[in-house]
């Protein structure tokens, strides 16, 4: 992904700590990214399902079952590129570290200043997640026993049976429409 330059501090970020964090590196501004930037991949995906349908050449109930059925991935390939090719955009929510008055706010200031002279591209390291130790491993001996940390499975309701039906049934009136010309 392409680097993000922070609005408030002026220093550039990895384009994937701003997806998964959605916050500065350098300074600790929050950034939410614009739904109008999704809006118009979604409208241009639209378009391009439409015309791929059309390209084929289907017609009818045919086209609109293609166009339907090729929405979410052409919505995914060109989310993708435009997410490698151009950076993200982004608006401030909260603005971040300012300076102060205090001889810490002007040394950090200055330290800001040489890395706008520098321009890297700043990330935060990955976490890493701490080894079960054998006092950990001990205490959970019984097989099939989740740990306590872990979460509750969401109860299996009637609804969601019958929703998940309806869109697997949407699903394959779709594909059978779309390529029924061919048949």
């Amino acid at each position: 992904m392409k680097p993000i330059r922070c609005p408030c501090c002026r220093l550039r970020n990895d384009g994937r700590h701003i997806w998964a964090y959605r916050s500065c590196v350098a300074c600790g501004a929050q950034f939410r990214i614009r739904r109008l930037y999704f809006l118009t991949t979604y409208t241009l995906a639209v378009a391009f399902s439409f015309a791929i349908a059309f390209a084929v050449g289907n017609r009818g109930a045919a086209f609109s079952s293609l166009a339907v059925l090729l929405v979410l991935p052409t919505f995914w390939v060109m989310l993708v590129a435009n997410l490698w090719l151009f950076p993200t955009d982004v608006e401030l929510i909260r603005e971040g570290w300012t300076p102060g008055e205090s001889e810490a706010d002007r040394e950090l200031e200055r330290e800001f200043e040489s890395l706008r002279a520098l321009d890297p591209v700043l990330r935060r390291g990955e976490l890493e997640t701490p080894a079960l130790g054998p006092a950990d491993e001990e205490g959970d001996e019984a097989p099939g026993r989740l740990p306590l940390s872990a979460p509750r499975d969401p109860p299996v309701t009637l609804e969601g049976i019958a929703i998940l039906v309806a869109v697997a049934v949407l699903l394959a009136y779709h594909v059978y429409t779309a390529i029924e010309p061919f048949l």
